[in-house]
């Protein structure tokens, strides 16, 4: 059993077991407990306990645990992995690329470049 778990949490422990959420176990019925999970384990990592549900009958969450040396090292690599799921999330929703790093303005400047060639009579 797990104790204390937020909102947001619990829903989506939910959404993985196939299970309905209820506010007092007398409105408990077969119908509401899930079944769509295939391992449930608690295992300690550092100081912390976290939960773990595997083997689960066509998964719709994940989690993804982040370990560093220091708290600053877990901010940067926290902030680092948002901005590359919001990519991941940026190209399912529009699945259009613009390079980054100078390239637009490197392509540019080559094109310039060839257009400059051919009016000057260089080429």
């Amino acid at each position: 059993m797990i104790r204390r778990i937020r909102k947001t949490d619990n829903t989506r422990i939910a959404r993985v077991t196939g299970a309905r959420i209820v506010n007092r176990t007398e409105e408990l019925s077969e119908e509401d407990v899930g079944t769509l999970c295939g391992l449930f384990e608690v295992q300690q990592i550092g100081d912390e306990y976290f939960t773990f549900m595997t083997e689960c009958k066509n998964p719709t969450a994940c989690s993804i645990i982040l370990r560093g040396s220091s708290k600053d090292v877990l901010n940067e690599m926290e902030r680092n992995l948002h901005d590359c799921l919001a990519v991941a999330k940026n190209i399912f929703v529009y699945p259009k690329l613009l390079t980054g790093g100078g390239s637009v303005e490197m392509e540019i400047s080559s094109r310039l470049e060839q257009k400059a060639n051919t009016v000057s009579g260089l080429q």
